[in-house]
């Protein structure tokens, strides 16, 4: 209600006093405070998530990497266990029953009412291999999370790449839809002025519905990518706007510079299989000394009583009772362990062409990334140069209309065209960047760009 009629329809209903005027405005004002506090919330803005903080919240959030550590705690526990069998280990326990006649024993134990034993590793060659290579095992899946850390940002980063790619497609298209309608009401008014031809209305209509249907197909990937980065970064999907402009620059890409030897010095994978392969070999050394003497530290102390019949059949009887020395152990025939060592030779040698093979697979996917960027690069020149010319072709068009050399519907066919080159020119552009971010990713360098240290 605008002002004036407010205080005219007060005026009318209380007169003109100073006292029901104010009244009035009292009662107009709170009315109109209940209808401001009545109206819905308007819907909150999507947040704008730059791209080095998309980066850290899908390191944050990532399932894959929190395996990754988990498995690194889980190769923690392994070591330790194998450690700790160096610490003794003690037991207290009771082989408390009665006996008839001479005592046996109970379980390998004489019945005692209480007894301590306590043990511990002295000298055991296999044990040494085995927690060597608990140990390696252990370091090696730091390598396993270095590698998952570039697989989430690698992720990351494409789809948000490709979300901003699909963005500036979709708008190409917006102007594209815009000139087709325009393209189409002109057929349609040439139609009725009967200077045109139903053939041209359905071929301006078959333009139009096929752009609808590519921005129907842009809008269903931008939702699926949108979906996806959300499940990244731990958001919902309808609070995520992307910034373009906060995507880094990719760093120059020499085609003569040695991509291999780089990729093989800093691949996680490979340095991760030949911590395997390494940690193979010491268990199979550790199988070979299964076959070693082995000496154990090794105590015991227990209370017997004479309800079991010690002091009848033995000379001295005493109820406090304890041992302590050395468990020493010399096995030598053993063929169950020999056919064990020669069954850990095998692991470890196919351990070590595993290691082979990663490195051969780094080496050829790295030749293979850095041979297409030349024809990824040239067809992004060839995509780019295509859009210049078009966009060439459409200036020109503006001084032949004013000769009467072109028509309006040329101008909306040459804008038509421009906008379709622009997009191929946007997918060559992304395409270009994916085969250069799988690049860094091979070659280690992934990170450093993606979430710089400094």
């Amino acid at each position: 209600m605008p002002p004036e009629s407010a205080h005219a329809k007060a005026s009318l209903l209380f007169g003109r006093t100073p006292i029901r005027v104010l009244v009035a405005c009292l009662l107009l004002a709170s009315l109109a405070l209940a209808q401001t506090t009545e109206a819905p919330a308007k819907l909150a803005a999507p947040s704008a998530i730059t791209f080095r903080q998309a980066m850290s919240l899908a390191l944050e959030h990532s399932g894959l990497l929190s395996i990754a550590r988990l498995n690194q705690l889980r190769s923690f526990a392994a070591y330790k266990e194998v450690r700790n069998r160096y610490l003794p280990q003690f037991t207290v326990g009771s082989g408390l029953g009665y006996s008839y006649g001479f005592p046996l024993t109970l379980e390998g134990s004489a019945p005692s009412v209480i007894n301590f034993n306590a043990e511990a590793a002295l000298f055991n060659p296999s044990l040494r291999e085995s927690l060597r290579a608990a140990r390696i095992d252990w370091k090696a899946q730091s390598f396993d999370i270095q590698d998952k850390t570039n697989q989430v940002l690698l992720d990351a980063a494409l789809t948000y790449e490709e979300l901003n790619n699909v963005g500036q497609k979709i708008a190409a298209l917006r102007k594209a839809e815009a000139a087709a309608e325009k393209g189409q009401f002109i057929s349609e008014e040439r139609l009725k002025e009967g200077v045109g031809s139903q053939l041209d209305v359905t071929k301006s209509q078959l333009i139009a519905a096929r752009i609808r249907l590519r921005i129907a197909e842009a809008q269903g990937q931008q939702d699926v990518l949108r979906e996806h980065l959300s499940k990244l970064m731990g958001m919902p999907p309808q609070e995520i706007a992307i910034q373009g402009d906060t995507i880094p620059e990719l760093p120059l890409i020499l085609q003569e510079d040695d991509y291999m030897a780089r990729a093989v010095s800093n691949s996680p994978a490979v340095h991760q299989a030949d911590q395997k392969a390494e940690a193979a070999d010491h268990n199979a050394k550790a199988e070979h000394r299964g076959t070693w003497p082995v000496a154990d530290f090794a105590s015991q102390y227990a209370y017997l009583a004479r309800f079991n019949n010690y002091d009848q059949y033995y000379l001295k009887y005493s109820a406090n009772n304890a041992s302590i020395g050395l468990n020493i152990r010399f096995p030598f025939l053993n063929y169950v362990q020999k056919a064990t060592a020669e069954k850990a030779d095998t692991e470890a040698l196919i351990a070590h062409k595993q290691a082979d093979l990663t490195r051969n697979q780094v080496t050829e996917n790295t030749l293979k990334l850095q041979r297409s960027l030349r024809q990824l690069q040239a067809a992004r020149d060839v995509a780019k140069l295509d859009w210049q010319v078009s966009q060439g072709e459409l200036e020109a068009i503006g001084p032949r209309m004013q000769t009467g050399a072109a028509t309006l519907r040329d101008q909306q066919i040459a804008e038509l065209d421009m906008n379709d080159k622009y997009a191929a020119y946007l997918d060559a552009e992304f395409q270009l960047a994916r085969a250069e971010l799988q690049l860094l990713r091979i070659t280690g360098e992934l990170e450093n760009w993606a979430i710089p240290t400094q």
